[in-house]
């Protein structure tokens, strides 16, 4: 036990006088420092300690210490919902491993296009109007083979986090969600291993020391999906080659009590082969995602001081070969920061401030065909932008139970000789009747310069870049969101619901197909409609967060509707990313410290599309004649994923454990999309399924 008093000992005030005083002898510092011990007052009685006899008494009092386990899934202020990565081990995996972003399509409010798709749709909202990003850093077109294989490696991220509506003034320019996925960050004294291997991908997180208060965290994943299962795998007709690679580096360092500093940097690449069968032909299709965030934290008496750098790449090239017709394209963005950020608190009220600046370069989607009785091609452009923000969030505490959120962000945004400003205030008020529940009521008017129009619903990265002009304007939404959430049996059981209602202007989407782009007088921009949006809903949410068998099921009854001047018709119709029902449960048992099973089960409407109703070919060219846009739905999906995991009893210091999960238990083909096309010698609408019925998968998990 180290006692301290107030008072500087005299060794101390020695060393302070050494430039004036010679340093004594040890002898004489001993004699001084004795001294002052003997003549100091008498500690204060909080830290004196009175000697007990416990043979005295008759018995000794009893301490109880008791600790809840952390919850899967959390929901906080602003509707923050906060998922553990731990958590994943226990869900049914894919291919050997947890994937977070499937992981997070169990949550009401959250789809994606079909099985194969990994981009997250948030309340109808489009991929490209939700923020995704690595600590910080946005993550554009996060996919790797169709979203089969996970996203993200698990094991390198502590947790994630979702807000679907309710953002404050800090909240970037995007009309939908965020989701943040948040690296380690914890300093280790030790080596830690966390390390998962299947007979398709392995993937691993090493945490070494780095020095007194810093520590390095590297992770790494690969794929041997097409040396060892590459004749076998077919995927409509066409044989199949792929191969990913993913890194992730964190180094997390402590230089002083009140500062921190992180460094956050990832790099994924995925290799994609079509073989065709009976012919020479290949395509090749390469993409690859890139970030960096650099944070620097400091902590003041009564403030935070934040700032970060951030860093994002994402680039796709595609060489097609159809018999005698060579088609290639390219694609990418590049996207660079700087945020400042500061909170205080003055009185009861919490202020946060800050200001951003982010600089864009586009290169739109540029093709070239090359054939024998075709050629044609698109002249390389480079889009750039340049926006400045600045905003200022308050929020007060009205009474015992009430609570107002109030905010303002300004942006200006400038590309291709055109100036724009949006003013987006945000305004949030919270009601708590009692300690377990909370009512909140939010309205936010959000803008977003950046365009992404996807040309494919089956998952595939290709996709038109483009940012906001005197052609393309700036979108807006208009959002209001109503929630109720509460609690029983002191929080064993947790119910939310939420309903919202969010109008969007200036929206994009493609009218064509993707097969007019082998003509050679095809123009995106003539082909692009323009209109406005709506997208209402309702979420529901029951969980139980202890006990042996916890979960949730959820629901979400919700309608994505658009209005696009050029299909001809006064009316809404659905959009590409409508999903009028959505049902999710979710379950995990443990029987015992070893053996547990996890479920899922998912049933959705299906998607909208818009039918080709016929093909021709004039003058060599391939033209397509549609129905109604999204005038036809594929047929619902659903399905159900097991789990059983096995952990092992630890020993020296490191944990086991093996999965067997089964993806799509009953083998039930779902319809990813439809085209026209040959279906045996007729020729005729055409629909494409999953790769496989039943999707079986062991892996096993080590850490240390």
């Amino acid at each position: 036990m180290t006692l301290h008093t107030d008072r500087p000992s005299v060794s101390a005030c020695w060393n302070r006088g050494r430039s004036v005083f010679p340093c004594p002898p040890a002898s004489m510092r001993f004699l001084a420092l004795l001294l002052a011990v003997l003549l100091s007052p008498p500690f204060p009685p909080a830290l004196h300690a009175q000697p007990a006899d416990s043979l005295r008494h008759d018995h000794m009092r009893e301490v109880e210490v008791r600790a809840r386990a952390a919850r899967m899934l959390e929901t906080g202020e602003g509707g923050r919902q906060y998922w553990r990565m731990e958590s994943l081990s226990g869900l049914p995996h894919v291919l050997g491993s947890s994937d977070p972003l499937r992981a997070l399509q169990l949550l009401p409010g959250v789809s994606t296009n079909n099985d194969y798709s990994s981009g997250i749709r948030i309340q109808g909202c489009d991929a490209s109007l939700n923020l995704l990003e690595l600590d910080g850093a946005p993550v554009f077109n996060a996919s790797h083979l169709l979203g089969l294989f996970s996203t993200f490696n698990a094991s390198h991220f502590r947790g994630m986090s979702l807000v679907k509506n309710r953002h404050g003034a800090d909240f970037p320019n995007r009309l939908g969600g965020r989701l943040s996925f948040h690296p380690l960050d914890s300093l280790v004294r030790r080596v830690h291993l966390d390390a998962t291997f299947s007979f398709m991908e392995s993937e691993g997180t090493l945490a070494l020391p780095a020095g007194r208060g810093s520590t390095l965290y590297l992770s790494g994943r690969g794929s041997y999906l097409d040396l060892l299962y590459g004749p076998l795998l077919k995927f409509d007709g066409l044989g199949l080659g792929y191969g990913l690679q993913d890194y992730n580096l964190t180094w997390v360092c402590h230089p002083g009590e009140r500062d921190r500093l992180r460094l956050s940097l990832y790099h994924g690449l995925d290799r994609m082969q079509l073989r065709q069968e009976g012919f020479g032909n290949s395509s090749h299709m390469d993409w690859h995602n890139s970030t960096a965030a650099l944070h620097w934290e400091h902590h003041a008496p009564r403030a935070i001081v934040r700032q970060q750098a951030t860093f994002s790449h994402y680039g796709c090239m595609l060489d097609m070969g159809l018999n005698a017709l060579d088609f290639a394209w390219e694609t990418g963005i590049l996207q660079a920061g700087y945020a400042a950020r500061a909170e205080w608190t003055g009185g009861r009220t919490t202020w946060s401030a800050g200001a951003e600046y982010h600089y864009y370069r586009v290169r739109p989607m540029a093709f070239r065909t090359d054939g024998s009785f075709l050629q044609s091609s698109t002249p390389a452009r480079r889009e750039e932008g340049h926006e400045a923000d600045a905003y200022v969030q308050a929020r007060v505490r009205l009474a015992r139970r009430w609570q107002a959120d109030a905010g303002l962000r300004l942006s200006g945004f400038r590309s291709r000789g055109r100036n724009f400003f949006l003013p987006a205030p945000r305004l949030g008020l919270a009601f708590a009747p009692s300690a377990s529940q909370r009512l909140s009521l939010h309205y936010g008017l959000y803008g977003q310069f950046l365009h992404q129009v996807p040309l494919s619903s089956g998952g595939l990265p290709v996709d038109y870049w483009t940012l906001s002009s005197s052609v393309l304007k700036p979108g807006r939404a208009h959002s209001v969101a109503l929630s109720y959430g509460v609690e029983w049996l002191d929080g064993m059981l947790e119910a939310e619901a939420e309903t919202y209602y969010k109008h969007l202007a200036h929206q994009y989407e493609h009218s064509g197909a993707i097969t007019e782009l082998f003509t050679g007088t095809y123009d995106m921009g003539r082909n692009l409609m323009h209109g406005r949006g709506r997208n209402y809903g309702l979420n529901l949410m029951l969980k139980k967060n202890r006990g042996r068998l916890t979960g949730w099921i959820g629901y979400a009854l919700s309608r994505s509707e658009r209005r696009f001047t050029a299909t001809g018709s006064d009316g809404w119709t659905a959009s590409s990313f409508d999903r009028l029902h959505d049902l999710t449960a979710v379950a995990q048992y443990r029987f015992n410290r070893h053996w547990s099973l996890g479920g899922d089960f998912v049933y959705a409407s299906g998607t909208p599309y818009t039918p080709t109703t016929a093909l021709y070919v004039i003058n060599n060219n391939l033209v397509s004649q549609y129905g109604k846009h999204n005038g036809a739905h594929l047929p619902a999906t659903h399905r159900l994923d097991l789990s059983l995991t096995y952990r092992f009893a630890p020993r020296r210091g490191a944990a086991h454990s093996l999965n067997l999960s089964v993806y799509n238990l009953y083998a039930h083909r779902n319809v990813l999309f439809r085209y026209m096309g040959f279906e045996g010698e007729s020729f005729g609408l055409k629909s494409v399924y999953s790769l496989c019925r039943m999707l079986p998968s062991v892996g096993y998990n080590i850490k240390f």
